[in-house]
């Protein structure tokens, strides 16, 4: 469970955060072929990595691993606080 919640959630946080995988790579020195594998529940990121994924995209670890969240009929739904907007002053 944990593991497609977080495949899903991460590339939920990229597409509404704005970046492409290729300027996240750029950003954050993560490949972009890692991030596509992670994304798409191939590979996991190891600790250091989940804490720089979520401080990058200004999200919880807990958010991106649907901790706390609603579930009604099998759904699940959040409260998401990402800016669509890129994080230009992000370093």
């Amino acid at each position: 469970m944990y593991e497609i919640i977080f495949s899903e959630r991460l590339k939920k946080a990229r597409k509404l955060s704005g970046f492409t995988q290729k300027e996240v790579e750029q950003e954050t020195n993560i490949s972009q072929s890692r991030l596509a594998k992670f994304e798409n529940g191939k590979t996991e990121p190891d600790i250091k990595t989940i804490g720089t994924l979520a401080e990058f995209y200004g999200v919880s670890i807990d958010w991106l691993f649907g901790l706390g969240m609603q579930v009604k009929n099998n759904n699940y739904y959040d409260e998401l606080s990402i800016t669509q907007q890129k994080r230009a002053d992000w370093s």
